[in-house]
């Protein structure tokens, strides 16, 4: 016999948390590298053209525009 496992639903947080949480330990992580640490980090990542963070970038231009507007429309609107 074939069945499904119930999904414990109880114990998944909401999105809400999960922003929350990310929130907070981006402040922690910021308070505890300090700024002037983010920015150097800020300032290489920038500098470096083959970057996760230009690929990412590149990726992002080629998909839909309008979808990633709705996407971070979504987010800010969590604020």
């Amino acid at each position: 016999m074939f069945w499904k496992k119930k999904k414990n639903v109880a114990n998944k947080p909401s999105r809400e948390d999960i922003i929350a949480e990310a929130k907070k330990n981006v402040r922690i992580a910021t308070e505890a590298i300090g700024e002037d640490t983010l920015a150097r980090v800020r300032e290489h990542i920038s500098q470096n053209e083959n970057s996760e963070f230009h690929q990412a970038l590149r990726r992002i231009k080629a998909m839909d525009q309008d979808r990633i507007a709705d996407n971070i429309r979504a987010t800010y609107r969590d604020k």
